[in-house]
């Protein structure tokens, strides 16, 4: 490998950003949201965290997907 492909890589090569606890998105609550299919294997509901009497995570995947258990595909297991 020549030392140019090396200085052409190290250019673009991204450092690592620490995240403080200010960045964190904090979760109270995992709800289940009836109205959206899981991207994943289409089931319903998926998972939406809540904090704060808000949503703070839309998510995408139901309880299953999400978290790789067969048992989170019931809500009352989140």
């Amino acid at each position: 490998m020549s030392s140019r492909s090396r200085k052409a890589r190290a250019k673009f090569t991204l450092a690592p950003v620490e995240q403080t606890h200010e960045d964190r998105t904090l979760v109270n609550a995992w709800v289940p949201d009836y109205g959206k299919q899981c991207e994943n294997c289409g089931e319903t509901p998926v998972v939406t965290g809540v904090a704060g009497g808000r949503v703070v995570y839309h998510g995408s995947l139901c309880g299953a997907c999400s978290w790789g258990d067969s048992a989170c595909s019931d809500p009352a297991n989140w």
